[in-house]
């Protein structure tokens, strides 16, 4: 198999057929790709999104779905998807037809001058403005807090080389953040230019608290920077700390200037009060996302494969692992 497409979805149904019509009509003829699968990932649906997908796969040959047990979140459906895939390139893209099915063909493309990942980058996002603000804050500021450089704009939209493919799935963290796994790879990469689309039906599955939960997870996953905060925080207070205690020595000593300190003190106690619930805070992430990793469980379960799956180049470095031990 040439090219995998990856797709998570969750309550989709309306709009699987559509993005897989329009998917084929993008790959078809296109050369020199000769063979394509589409994949999609799902897990607990209110609609009939899994019925869909038996239907699509019983008519299209092209079409499987991994139904996966329980909510494990998109970035675990798309490395399950990766781990089924048999493609020597696989496409990452959105189920709710806000990526271009048609500008895949600019990604393979790409991807044939030499890149092992080549990233979509919508200049202009068709989301609502509040939704673009936040993405806007979001990169600027998990730029300046991780430890890796991710581009303006660009999205989970993207194309990887069967290398890339392996070295993602080498990363076994219980809370992925794929963006960020990608930028620590570091393998050769590229940008293309790519049309934001509209979702045509349903709503997005990610809420507003949803995204916070992803930031604060990204940036724990990729960055120390805020348990250095949390030390220089505390040196600069201790700082100040010390200058307030000169300061009301010499009050007391030179000016005979006895403060009684009401307000100050309560201000005070706040204030590093604060302090020591934000750093308990901050350590609790680090302390619970360490304790989970520790228990090592499964990334997620599989509930039923839908259509025909061929043996991924995965499964069989996974079984001669197995035999090797």
């Amino acid at each position: 198999m040439e090219l995998s497409v990856i797709i998570p979805v969750r309550n989709e149904a309306k709009n699987i057929p559509v993005l897989v019509s329009r998917i084929h009509h993008a790959l078809d003829g296109v050369h020199p790709l000769s063979e394509y699968e589409i994949i999609f990932v799902t897990d607990l649906n209110d609609d009939d999104t899994v019925d869909v997908l038996v239907k699509e796969s019983i008519s299209d040959a092209h079409v499987k779905a991994i139904k996966l047990s329980n909510r494990f979140g998109q970035h675990v459906a798309i490395i399950a998807g990766l781990e089924k895939a048999s493609g020597q390139q696989a496409v990452i893209m959105d189920g709710d037809l806000q990526d271009y099915p048609e500008d895949i063909p600019l990604l393979y493309q790409k991807m044939n001058e030499g890149y092992d990942i080549v990233y979509g980058v919508k200049e202009k996002k068709n989301d609502k403005k509040i939704r673009n603000l936040y993405s806007i804050a979001f990169n600027k500021v998990m730029s300046m807090l991780s430890d890796v450089t991710i581009a303006a704009n660009s999205s989970m939209f993207r194309i990887l080389s069967r290398k890339a493919i392996d070295e993602v799935l080498r990363f076994k963290e219980r809370e992925p953040s794929l963006t960020y796994i990608f930028s620590l790879i570091n393998l050769p990469t590229s940008s293309v230019n790519v049309q934001s689309g509209i979702r045509n039906e349903g709503a997005t599955n990610y809420s507003f608290m949803k995204l916070i939960d992803f930031a604060i997870s990204s940036l724990v996953s990729f960055s120390r920077k805020p348990l250095r905060f949390i030390s220089t925080l505390g040196l600069v207070v201790s700082c100040l700390s010390f200058l307030f205690v000169v300061i009301i020595f010499f009050q007391w000593a030179f000016a005979h200037i006895t403060v009684t300190g009401w307000t100050t003190l309560v201000i005070l106690i706040t204030f590093l009060s604060g302090i020591q619930l934000l750093s308990l805070g901050i350590l609790g992430e680090y302390l619970g996302r360490t304790f989970m990793e520790t228990k090592r469980r499964p990334l997620y379960t599989v509930e039923k494969t839908i259509g025909n799956f061929q043996q991924s180049p995965a499964d069989s470095n996974a079984n001669e692992k197995a035999r090797a031990t």
